[in-house]
């Protein structure tokens, strides 16, 4: 899931405006930043995602997450907010990609990178309804408001360009 991410961090904000915005995207791409670091360090496992997008990497983030916005905002259910973000990257990586579970275990996901127009509407949904829930959390005359609405169109815009390049470049690795 690409943009997808985001709407679940703009659903999540909807429901708590005082865990910032910010922190939240960084919360829901957690794991895609982690592996990405970890490919530049040149610390990758043999099993793509291990250190990233594992059971156990994804808990281990969740909770590092948890505890460094509970240190600085004291605010607990934030932090559990924070955590349920990083732990839902895992679950639509699941549904759109493949990831492996534990060392040794089974690599498990449905896949739909390999469906582009699936995945397009998946995601868009995704976004669609964290979008709702966000917008619901503006004062109702700036509701509609065009930047309001820009993050909407963006997002899917987004979406749908990573999906385009998903169907014409079926064999494209991220690292």
């Amino acid at each position: 899931m690409y943009a997808g991410h985001i709407g679940v961090a703009l659903g999540a904000h909807g429901f708590r405006k005082a865990v910032p915005l910010w922190l939240l995207i960084l919360a829901a791409q957690l794991p895609d930043w982690a592996d990405a670091g970890l490919c530049l360090a040149g610390a990758r496992s043999a099993t793509p995602g291990m250190y990233s997008h594992s059971f156990p990497a994804v808990a281990l983030l969740a909770m590092a997450a948890a505890i460094l916005y509970w240190a600085g905002w004291r605010d607990i259910p934030g932090a559990f907010l924070v955590a349920a973000v990083v732990l839902s990257h895992a679950a639509a990586d699941w549904v759109t990609g493949i990831k492996p579970t534990w060392p040794g275990g089974p690599m498990i996901g449905l896949q739909l990178y390999s469906r582009p127009a699936i995945d397009f509407v998946l995601e868009a949904a995704v976004i669609w309804i964290g979008w709702l829930i966000y917008r619901r959390s503006f004062p109702p005359e700036r509701r509609q408001s065009n930047a309001v609405v820009a993050v909407l169109v963006a997002l899917i815009a987004v979406q749908l360009i990573a999906d385009v390049i998903f169907a014409v470049t079926p064999g494209l690795r991220k690292c």
